[in-house]
Parts: structure tokens; C-alpha cells; sequence
């Protein structure tokens, strides 16, 4: 039996569980998630998990094979604080990249999950001067791949997207990493897992939250279940969006209803045995307009206080 806990509190019912090697989809995190107002349907992918930490990456060629998925194969646990509030823990001492961390999770409201993350590293590790975490959420049944900020699309200031189809080539679709305007890219070697690191080169964001459509029902012939999908955090610099599509239809193409909307927490000139964190807030609620998700983020950065 896969260790886990009830979830519940606000709008929201759920699981958090603590996935081991050798079930379909690795990794600790919700499994499933629902909202009240679609109590049946998995806000992501019934044999996946959401908010679920997936990766930490160096960008050497020397750690190239474990610079995916170590997160989801070093042991871990989940612990219960209340029926809204848990954590899963990865132990430095068991941890292939010796890393102590904590994410925990609460309900902070009707609509909102609040985490906070916490670690220290252990060990010198990461020659190149950064060390980068990295989120993963297998959506469900979203109305587009799509995620939307605040941002430059080559210069050009305002609301843009990423995963759109490319210019060049309408059957291909951008995937990857977009980081900060104000962060510079992150170095790799020759030979290393970059999958990850790269960043795209003309879409950047100017503000730590994005935000997706999700259908609430799962029935996409539906219109009038539009739910939004918001994700925010409380660094600018250190923190990364990115958007994938792994997932296939059933004619074999990348389904646009199945993204991952995911995120990476980097860590530059890393200090051995020093606390580190950040603070983030999934949103999940009828969808209203691109005013109402930017008053949430601006509501709960100043909440938030310095």
C-alpha cells in the first residue's frame, strides 16, 4: 500500500501520497486533487501527480544521469500536520544529491493551496555556481497547453503565452523553460542534460506567476466551465516557468489538453548547510478575466509582507 494522506479543507478533496519505485508514475504529490465544484474530476492525470518535485540539475555532463527524476527515486516520506496541512520530506542522508528538503502544503483558503519549500544542501555539488529544482503537474484536462504572464515577447512588453505553434513550422509547438527578464541564464557544459536548463530566447516574464484554462468537467464540448489554473511565487529571479507536452491523443499527436505546467527554483552561489527557500500559491477557481488573476497574485504578494 502506497503511504498517503487525506487532504481536505476549502473547495478542495485530495490525496497526497508518497509514490514508490515501481508504480506507473513515480514521485510524491496530489494524486488525485478535485475541486467542489467538479467533485469527479481529477484536476490532473489519474495515473500522474501534481505539484510533484521531479528533478534537481547541476548543468554538468559529469551528473548527466542523475540530473532527472532523483527526487521521485530517493526515498521520502509524507507527513500529516492537520486534514489541510502536510509535507513530504527528502532526507539529505538519502538523497543522491545529499539535499535535506521539506514541501509543505496547506490550504489556505477556498481556493488556494499554499507551499512552502525549505532545504539545505549537504555537499559541494554544483561546480557551475547554481543548483535548480524543478516541479512538474500533469494537468488533466486543460482547455489549451498554453500557460499566459506578464512578460517581453521579444522586447514587446505585456501579456504573452508560451506554447504556442511556432512560426516556422505550424505542426511544432514551443516547449521548454522561461525565465526571468532579470536573470541570467544559466550556464552548462558540453555533453550535459539541458533538456531542462535551456531557456527559451525571447519570451521572458516580469512577474512570478502564470496562470492556464482548465475544463472543469473534463468535457471539452462544454463552454461554460472555464476554471483557471494560477501559479505564484514569491521570487522573481530564482524562479522559472516551463511548459511541456508528453502526453499523446489517440491519432499518436501531443494532446494540447495535457500539458505539464511546471516550475524550477534555482539557487545561485550556493552556500553548504545554509537555509533556502521560497513560497508559492496554486489558485484553482472559475475563470473571470486576465485582471482577476493578476489582483490574486498582487493580493497575495501583499499578504505576504517584505
Amino acid at each position: 500500500m502506497i503511504p498517503s494522506v487525506d487532504f481536505v479543507g476549502g473547495k478542495f478533496v485530495g490525496t497526497l501520497v508518497e509514490d514508490v519505485a515501481g508504480d506507473e508514475i513515480l514521485g510524491a504529490g496530489f494524486r488525485p486533487l478535485c475541486h467542489s465544484l467538479y467533485p469527479k474530476q481529477n484536476l490532473y492525470r489519474d495515473y500522474g501527480v501534481g505539484l510533484n518535485f521531479e528533478h534537481i540539475m547541476n548543468g554538468t555532463s559529469a551528473d548527466k544521469s542523475i540530473n532527472k527524476f532523483t527526487p521521485r527515486l530517493d526515498p521520502r516520506s509524507v507527513v500529516s500536520h492537520d486534514t489541510c496541512s502536510a509535507s513530504i520530506l527528502n532526507r539529505g542522508e538519502e538523497s543522491t544529491w545529499q539535499v535535506d528538503s521539506e514541501m509543505r502544503y496547506d490550504i489556505s483558503s477556498e481556493h488556494a493551496i499554499d507551499m512552502t519549500f525549505s532545504a539545505v544542501l549537504q555537499a559541494e555539488r554544483f561546480p557551475l555556481g547554481y543548483v535548480a529544482f524543478m516541479w512538474a503537474s500533469y494537468m488533466n484536462r486543460t482547455r489549451e497547453r498554453r500557460i499566459h504572464f506578464l512578460g517581453e515577447d521579444s522586447g514587446v512588453q505585456g501579456w504573452t503565452s508560451f506554447g504556442d505553434d511556432t512560426p516556422e513550422a505550424h505542426s511544432d509547438f514551443e516547449t521548454g523553460t522561461v525565465s526571468s527578464a532579470a536573470a541570467p541564464d544559466l550556464p552548462y557544459e558540453k555533453g550535459a542534460d539541458t533538456l531542462n536548463i535551456l531557456e527559451h530566447p525571447g519570451k521572458k516574464f516580469t512577474k512570478p506567476f502564470y496562470y492556464g484554462l482548465v475544463d472543469g468537467d473534463g468535457d471539452l464540448s462544454t463552454t461554460d466551465d472555464t476554471m483557471v489554473y494560477i501559479m505564484m511565487f514569491d521570487h522573481t529571479s530564482s524562479v522559472r516557468f516551463a511548459m511541456w507536452n508528453f502526453i499523446c491523443d489517440a491519432s499518436g499527436n501531443p494532446d494540447p489538453h495535457s500539458p505539464a505546467w511546471d516550475w524550477q527554483y534555482v539557487i545561485r552561489n550556493p552556500i553548504i548547510g545554509q537555509p533556502y527557500g521560497y513560497r508559492a500559491r496554486m489558485v484553482y477557481k472559475p475563470f473571470v478575466d486576465r485582471a482577476d488573476v493578476e489582483k490574486e497574485y498582487e493580493d497575495w504578494r501583499a499578504q505576504l509582507g517584505p
